[in-house]
């Protein structure tokens, strides 16, 4: 079941990105997915193995579902988030979308949980607040740094 909703929620994060309305280009949006997908797999690496903060369970359905989530669910879902920002003006409105990237966190840990995929031993509020905070930040320092050099082209041959 576990690996069935992970699939949905993968469906469903791509077709919100997709027919949503873009502010980025599409290589900005492949650097930003995949520069959010490294660093979640660094976090969820040192959470796991390096402070023992959470434990995976060590089923093959915990394992590919965690694999989902690690490379494909978290990142497209903040590519999406790193979307909504470009098209926010004000400062209340970006914290807000912080504050949506939060609780997407703690919903995501919440259905591990339920599905027992992950069981969370520490931390229980540091962790999501850390995670969203990082990826988040990550996904618009990515995009604001990339946008400039492929604005300015680059040659080559």
């Amino acid at each position: 079941m576990a690996i069935v909703f992970a699939v949905i929620l993968i469906w469903l994060a791509i077709h919100i990105f997709v027919y949503s309305s873009k502010q980025v280009n599409p290589l900005e949006a492949i650097f930003v997915f995949m520069l959010i997908s490294i660093v979640n797999n660094i976090f969820c690496s040192i959470i796991t193995d390096n402070l023992g903060w959470a434990k995976a369970m060590e089923t093959p359905t915990a394992k590919t579902v965690i694999t989902l989530q690690r490379i494909i669910i978290i990142p497209l879902l903040f590519l999406i988030i790193v979307n909504g920002h470009n098209r926010l003006k004000k400062l209340t409105s970006e914290l807000l979308l912080l504050l949506f990237s939060f609780v997407l966190i703690v919903a995501i840990e919440e259905l591990c949980s339920y599905f027992h995929i992950m069981n969370y031993m520490e931390n229980r509020w540091l962790i999501p607040v850390l995670h969203s905070c990082l990826l988040y930040l990550t996904g618009v320092l990515a995009l604001h740094l990339y946008r400039p050099i492929l604005k300015k082209g680059i040659m080559m041959r």
